[in-house]
């Protein structure tokens, strides 16, 4: 299957998707004469919907995806020959944006110049293409070496790996990238809910990795009582980003990635 393919199907998994596909099974139940059926999927839809966009969600899910990558200070960090920063926090100029767009995961940029600030490697391997592929455009790493050199990071001391696509071909091809240069133990910055499936790829490609995670910005313990039950769009999208996580752990796992 190819990767837009891929991409595509995703779309109909996650929780929008799924009750959208159910919304429009029930319209067709109801149009059919099939009304109890049409109702309760209708309510199950909703219901399912409503699951997903609260902190009592994110709560359950975050817990095994975060737990094993405490926050750690960067000065307890070892030395290694380079730091690794995985993609997806920076949309690329095009037309009339002139600078590049910072996403909800830009911790990892701030981070990696952090580590680099701090002595703990002497590169930044920035392994972020374009998601869909456009080569007419920027490059993700590209506009993430702008930001990384706005932050004291020298130019000669970025490495950008510009043609992955998804966390598989971010370890595959940063590998071949860092054998060529004899780069061997990194430090893997990305989110801490991206870290487990980000680390068993590049152990699985065979590179010597030290996780690092960051981005730590949702706290689900403010919310009291009933408010872990109440629904809201911007926990809907960060359960969605935990679901697709959990899924692509598991596809990796059954692919031989991870």
């Amino acid at each position: 299957m190819s990767l837009f393919l891929d991409k595509l199907l995703i779309l109909f998994v996650l929780p929008l998707g799924t009750t959208v596909c159910a919304g429009l099974s029930a319209l067709a139940m109801f149009a059919l004469g099939r009304r109890r059926g049409a109702a309760v999927l209708a309510i199950s839809a909703v219901a399912w919907i409503w699951g997903w966009s609260t902190p009592f969600a994110t709560m359950a899910l975050i817990g095994p995806l975060s737990d094993p990558y405490p926050v750690r200070r960067v000065e307890t960090l070892p030395v290694a020959d380079a730091i690794v920063l995985l993609g997806g926090n920076v949309r690329p100029t095009s037309g009339d944006m002139l600078y590049p767009n910072l996403g909800s995961t830009a911790d990892r940029i701030w981070h990696a110049a952090r580590l680099y600030d701090a002595g703990k490697a002497p590169l930044v391997i920035v392994s972020a293409g374009n998601v869909w592929g456009d080569r007419k455009r920027p490059s993700e790493a590209d506009a993430t070496s702008m930001l990384l050199e706005a932050l004291g990071v020298p130019e000669g001391a970025i490495v950008l790996e510009r043609d992955s696509r998804n966390t598989r071909q971010n370890a595959v091809f940063t590998e071949r990238l860092a054998t060529g240069r004899g780069i061997g133990r990194v430090l893997l910055v990305t989110s801490h809910w991206h870290l487990r499936r980000a680390e068993a790829a590049f152990r699985r490609v065979g590179m010597e990795v030290i996780p690092v995670a960051t981005d730590y910005g949702r706290n689900t313990g403010g919310k009291p009582g009933v408010f872990m039950f109440a629904p809201e769009t911007d926990t809907l999208r960060f359960n969605s980003v935990l679901f697709k996580e959990y899924l692509g752990y598991l596809v990796y796992r059954l692919r031989g990635w991870a």
